[in-house]
């Protein structure tokens, strides 16, 4: 069984390249060619291991390695400068022959224009990740994205109340029945088939049965929505792959979409590693890079998908296999932001994330766990000491399974019961779809904790 969309705008061929079937995963069609030849078959599993490990040494080391360069360069430029003075000083007392002071100031000055080149562009740019980076999709389509997300393999999928909203709203639209103020009770008696008017008391009508969805003109595109990813994982592997780059088929399931995905501020100073960032769509996760893409009077544009990875840092310290441990109780931003935005939260959970690596014992209450408590309060970041074969992940799959949207009235000033209120019902969505997808895709896994 295989549930088609009807992708408005792009191309037939385009259109083609990906599926969803019954279980709301994203088939792509260059994964079902992928055995056929064992010589391509050897290769492009060569390629995956590589790009698998450079993309394990990127997350890990790329920013201190762009840090250390930066700080190199400042060295190089300062001892050199001192040099070439000290020798222009030498040069007039005779010391020096000026070929020497020439060779030395045309080495110094390729320093100097590429130094103060990216420092004038660095310090123009900073701020960027609050409002929204610089995308650049064609290093969102690179083929490397592909290579990692079929080494685990990496899934994209719409769950069933998402694709059930899908239709909610494609037949609201039509009709005009329902207030969006009324939308996330009348979608909880929503049954997938039934049309809307007849949850309308005032309307009596039949049924019928959508067979193909309209994406873009069903989800609306006049609101931007607040996605809550979790759990983090070691890495957030399923976050990136499936949101900032192509390599599951977001765009093509999705056109009408722009997929942000937010990371910590920190991130976003070592040089280069900032704009490598940006390219891909990943911007600041602090309140004021959030609200810049989601509240419509400031980004001036709708249809932005944001995904935060909720937990933080500090989840990543309970990553072990089949647990999920979801940090939510002392996260009240999130929830306050999406009512301030009037954005749509959407719950995502991702099967397997935690089956990638397997972590040192670190209870709480463990001398470890309160040095890595103490070193991430201290730092804003995590230092889970984990293995798989070595730094480098098992081959597990994962499956990152998006929920339906939640409508969130937009309130400038809510209060603290407003915040509860929509995050005790974001709670039972999340819960619900673990408990709905559990089976199909983990099955051994403990019963969700939030914490």
């Amino acid at each position: 069984m295989m549930l088609h969309l009807n992708f408005h705008g792009n191309s037939h061929n385009e259109s083609n390249d990906v599926e969803i079937n019954c279980n709301g995963e994203v088939i792509l069609k260059r994964r079902k060619h992928l055995n056929q030849k064992r010589g391509y078959s050897l290769l492009t599993g060569l390629l995956q291991n590589i790009t698998v490990y450079c993309y394990v040494m990127i997350f890990l080391l790329c920013a201190l390695i762009c840090l250390f360069i930066l700080f190199y360069l400042c060295y190089f430029f300062t001892s050199n400068l001192i040099r070439f003075l000290l020798d222009i000083l030498y040069y007039w007392k005779g010391v020096t022959f000026i070929s020497n002071v020439y060779c030395i100031n045309a080495q110094l000055s390729i320093v100097i224009i590429l130094f103060f080149s990216y420092t004038f562009y660095w310090l123009y740019d900073w701020g960027s990740e609050n409002h929204g980076g610089h995308r650049r999709q064609f290093m969102r389509q690179l083929i490397i994205w592909k290579w990692i997300a079929d080494y685990f393999p990496v899934h994209l999928v719409i769950s069933k109340d998402f694709i059930k909203y899908i239709k909610f709203r494609y037949t609201t639209k039509q009709r005009s029945v329902i207030s969006d103020s009324n939308i996330n009770k009348c979608l909880d008696n929503y049954d997938g088939i039934t049309t809307p008017s007849d949850l309308d008391d005032n309307n009596n009508g039949g049924c019928e049965e959508i067979e193909e969805i309209p994406v873009t003109s069903s989800l609306l595109t006049d609101a931007n929505y607040l996605v809550g990813f979790h759990p983090h994982g070691i890495l957030a592997t399923g976050a990136f792959i499936n949101f900032a780059t192509e390599a599951t088929g977001f765009s093509k399931v999705f056109p009408s979409f722009k997929p942000f995905l937010a990371a910590m501020k920190t991130l976003f100073i070592p040089p280069l590693y900032r704009d490598f960032l940006m390219s891909l769509g990943i911007i600041s996760a602090d309140k004021t890079g959030l609200l810049n893409v989601l509240n419509k009077s400031n980004c001036n544009q709708t249809g932005n998908f944001v995904v935060v990875v909720l937990g933080g840092a500090a989840e990543a310290l309970d990553a072990r296999p089949g647990k999920y441990v979801i940090h939510i109780n002392q996260r009240f931003g999130f929830f306050k932001l999406a009512l301030q935005t009037g954005a749509y939260l959407v719950p995502c959970i991702s099967f397997g994330e935690q089956s990638l690596y397997k972590q040192v014992a670190n209870d709480q209450g463990s001398w470890l766990r309160w040095l890595q408590d103490k070193f991430t309060s201290i730092f804003g970041f995590a230092v889970p000491i984990f293995y798989a074969h070595g730094p480098f992940p098992y081959r597990r799959p994962i499956y990152t399974v998006v929920g339906a949207p939640i409508y969130c009235e937009q309130i400038k000033e809510p209060t603290d019961e407003q915040v509860v209120h929509i995050k005790d019902i974001y709670k039972k969505k999340l819960q619900s779809l673990f408990e709905e997808y559990k089976r199909i895709y983990d099955p051994q896994a403990e019963d969700i904790q939030f914490i």
